[in-house]
């Protein structure tokens, strides 16, 4: 028991085809540049602080979580989008198998929303999940995210079941979604 205890708190060691092989991406939208990179311990504070801005003061997350999520760097990628002064403006974060990348987490500053960025970091995972090779990529999201729920519905994503008392603050109920991607 006590080494999986410890197991939580240890990076995974690299494998082949690890979340590993992502590299730092420069983009262009709207005139503007940002950053796309790969999360560390470091971004805690700045993860804290993007979820407590889109939360309404909440943090869904609490440090020990992302720190236990982006030190699992073995099938686990979290990038961080940073804006040309390299703030941390949004972030998304995702696990991986063989078949399937799912998307545990994604937010953008609210005086960043509506720009395009979330839609670019859900392109950026459905991306490394077709470099992978994997079949679908899944997420949940609350059912009164409707701004959520168009984006990804525009993206290609099907509803797939209500997942009652999902959202432990609230418990609201999410929507489970499902992108099958081409062979």
């Amino acid at each position: 028991m006590l080494n999986k205890f410890k197991n939580l708190f240890q990076p995974q060691r690299n494998q082949a085809t690890t979340s590993d092989e992502f590299v730092e991406e420069e983009f262009q939208l709207q005139t503007q540049t940002y950053y796309l990179r790969r999360l560390t311990a470091a971004s805690l504070d700045d993860l804290l602080m993007i979820e407590r801005d889109v939360y309404a003061g909440q943090t869904p997350w609490d440090r020990l979580v992302f720190l236990n999520e982006i030190n699992k760097r073995y099938k686990h990628l979290y990038v961080g989008l940073y804006d040309a002064n390299a703030t941390l403006i949004g972030f998304v974060g995702a696990w991986f198998s063989e078949t399937e990348l799912h998307i545990t987490n994604i937010a953008v500053l609210n005086a960043w929303q509506n720009l395009g960025l979330g839609r670019r970091l859900m392109q950026l995972m459905i991306d490394q999940a077709k470099q992978r090779g994997c079949q679908q990529v899944t997420l949940e999201t609350r059912i009164t995210n409707e701004p959520a729920k168009h984006l990804y519905h525009q993206l290609g994503f099907v509803d797939r079941k209500i997942r009652k008392n999902y959202y432990a603050l609230d418990n609201e109920d999410a929507i489970s979604m499902c992108l099958l991607l081409a062979d």
